[in-house]
């Protein structure tokens, strides 16, 4: 079920893509690296951040694991494979070649493992690209040799990097691997929940104590000690006259008495009971909502929502959200009430408003929303037996004074009166105290009922889940969908692997779509605008889909073809709030616009920085080189092809011998 939430409302054209609601930010530390973290702790997130999706970041956790003194032969493999993920030989740096250099003698005396064969593969891949006549079935071979783990490595991190015959057999590695790996591990029944906040623990609302001031327990206990006096002063002349009469009077009267406080203090009680639930329950004529975006506000949308979802079968969706307006009120009051000052977003109470409002539906279905009515209501039988006992102990009480009356009239007479003021002021302040701890021991057993069955439903909600994929995992899929989507293409446009020269993604979420993150991570998206453009000799083929990522479904494919000279100005436009969009100009005016990442005004988590979360967003969203390959295609037009060929040529050479440093 999804939250309802705010969208944010831009204006786009083209392919832009808007309205991304506020996200989720799991307080996982996947990619959390401490100051003092040891070299191969680095290691272990720079792998993380590889597999994650996000080169840049792997680059440099694992180049500095490297160059503080974690070497071995998987960590240079690992190395070398950021070093080249996600971008083209000709955007490496002076910089990543001294790394591999330097690490020559270290790898001395290092024995011959898997990883080690797995370099020496990268390295003869290397060595084919500056010269193409090698035989490429020979490279094919080794490749084929390597364990899978290593081999699905090299496949997937040097799609881009590579040219020429060998990305046949890549890249039919790589789709092989995608359709392979992209609903495995039941993801579309596991998707859904990576968008899910921690959910806030249940919490009830705890009834008011019960308290008698110290006024009134004076005036109780002298109206009570007054009374005590009278009755006792009338029995014993009443006795001293006829005790024969007065002692069966007198019992009549205690047991009346005892009747009547037993019934009384149980109809106070309901009565004022069913009063206060009818108040807050039953609808009323004009109800106030919360305005704004605070959380009470959002509370307000919660209920509303799942109060217009969880319609019962055969009832009117406008009269159901009359009848119910008062439990939705009462409802909603309680968990502002106690969410509210504790900083716990609406989103992490939205599973309890969504078990409330299915209560509620479940007790309407079955005829329970409104059974206090019928609970708290004195039955006719209770009603008549407490008449009777007052009535009885009413001729029990004239008939005790009438026996005291002849023995001390006047005295008789002013004790009557006494004790009628006295017993009225004791039966109403001992009434109240009574119906107040009756009162609190009744709200006080409800609410343990109440907490009872929230934790059950928070247990119930925490188990499903329980099984929630984790970023590597969304990042993997992420990738196959990238793969999938590239296949369809070259089948559509009848391209083979060897036909494209480069190729570029843009990952932009999807307008009203739900985003979450781990922390430190990027952000993930429930819907995807993908963007690829592959990059042929005689144009650029670009495709755009909608990716529905829980369902794993390609969406509204559009299709545009153009010139390298088409191309007028490729950018990244930054606005103040942090929004930042691709925009691709033709020049017929034609824009193509992309929005890769949010606002950065959403909060970060305590030891989060802002720029990096944005970063290994961008990272993700593969704007790098895609930045790289068109904009220099808006400056050379179709020459950048031959110009980048040459320009890879030297850092090619470099990167050659640095990685015979490393296996010599």
């Amino acid at each position: 079920m999804n939250t309802p939430g705010n969208t944010t409302k831009n204006t786009a054209s083209g392919s832009a893509t808007v309205g991304v609601q506020a996200g989720t930010v799991h307080n996982v530390n996947l990619y959390y690296l401490p100051p003092d973290a040891s070299p191969e702790y680095r290691f272990t997130i720079g792998l993380r951040y590889l597999r994650g999706g996000m080169p840049a970041k792997a680059r440099e956790c694992i180049g500095e694991a490297v160059v503080q003194g974690y070497v071995t032969s998987r960590s240079c493999f690992y190395l070398l494979l950021a070093l080249c993920s996600g971008r083209t030989v000709q955007q490496m740096a002076d910089a990543d070649f001294e790394i591999l250099r330097a690490l020559r003698k270290r790898m001395t005396g290092q024995t011959r493992d898997v990883w080690t064969d797995a370099i020496r593969a990268i390295l003869r891949l290397i060595d084919s690209l500056q010269t193409p006549q090698h035989d490429p079935r020979v490279l094919v071979k080794e490749l084929s040799e390597l364990g899978l783990e290593q081999r699905d490595e090299v496949a997937r991190h040097l799609e881009i990097f590579l040219h020429g015959p060998l990305q046949d057999w890549i890249w039919q590695r790589a789709f092989e691997r995608a359709r392979h790996e992209q609903c495995e591990t039941q993801r579309t029944n596991r998707v859904w929940r990576f968008f899910q906040p921690e959910p806030a623990k249940p919490r009830v609302r705890w009834p008011r104590p019960a308290t008698t001031g110290p006024a009134v327990w004076v005036r109780c206990v002298a109206a009570t000690a007054l009374l005590a006096t009278a009755v006792g002063f009338i029995a014993q002349l009443a006795l001293r006259h006829d005790w024969l009469s007065t002692a069966p009077a007198l019992l009549l009267v205690l047991g009346a008495f005892a009747l009547c406080g037993s019934i009384g203090v149980e109809w106070r009680y309901r009565t004022v009971r069913l009063r206060a639930k009818d108040s807050a329950l039953l609808p009323r004529q004009r109800s106030t909502a919360s305005a704004g975006g605070g959380f009470a506000n959002k509370i307000d949308r919660l209920f509303n929502h799942y109060f217009a979802i969880y319609v019962p079968s055969a009832v009117n969706r406008e009269d159901w959200l009359a009848e119910t307006s008062g439990v939705r009120r009462a409802l909603r009051d309680e968990i502002v009430e106690l969410y509210r000052e504790s900083r716990i977003g609406a989103k992490r109470v939205a599973w309890l408003v969504r078990y409330l409002v299915s209560d509620v539906k479940t007790r309407w279905q079955e005829d329970r929303l409104w059974e206090y009515r019928d609970q708290l209501r004195i039955p006719v039988r209770v009603a008549a037996l407490f008449l009777l006992g007052a009535a009885a102990f009413a001729v029990g009480v004239i008939r005790v004074v009438g026996e005291a009356a002849p023995v001390r009239p006047f005295s008789v007479a002013a004790a009557t009166g006494f004790g009628l003021a006295a017993g009225w002021l004791a039966g109403r302040d001992w009434l109240g105290i009574l119906v107040e701890r009756r009162r609190f021991a009744a709200e006080m057993a409800e609410a343990h009922r109440l907490l009872d069955e929230r934790i059950a439903a928070y247990e119930r909600w925490c188990r499903k889940l329980a099984s929630k994929p984790s970023d590597l995992e969304m990042a993997r899929w992420l990738d196959c969908d990238r793969k999938v989507l590239m296949e369809q293409a070259m089948r559509h446009y009848k391209l083979a692997p060897r036909n494209i020269i480069a190729h570029a993604f843009i990952e932009a979420p999807a307008p009203g779509c739900k985003r979450a993150r781990v922390r430190n991570g990027p952000w993930r998206y429930s819907r995807y605008r993908l963007l690829i453009f592959l990059l042929t000799a005689d144009g650029v083929r670009q495709m755009s889909v909608d990716l529905d990522f829980e369902k794993a479904t390609f969406h509204n494919q559009d299709r545009l073809n153009y010139r390298y000279d088409a191309v007028a100005a490729v950018q990244v436009v930054e606005a103040d709030d942090g929004h930042k969009t691709f925009e691709l100009t033709l020049v017929n005016g034609h824009p193509i616009e992309a929005e890769v990442l949010g606002s950065d005004t959403d909060p970060v988590e305590p030891g989060e920085d802002r720029r990096t979360v944005s970063r290994v967003t961008l990272d993700a969203a593969g704007l790098g080189n895609t930045l790289h390959v068109l904009e220099g295609i808006a400056a050379e037009g179709k020459k950048w092809i031959h110009h980048e060929r040459q320009r890879e040529e030297d850092p090619l050479g470099k990167l050659a011998a640095a990685v015979h440093a490393i296996v010599e």
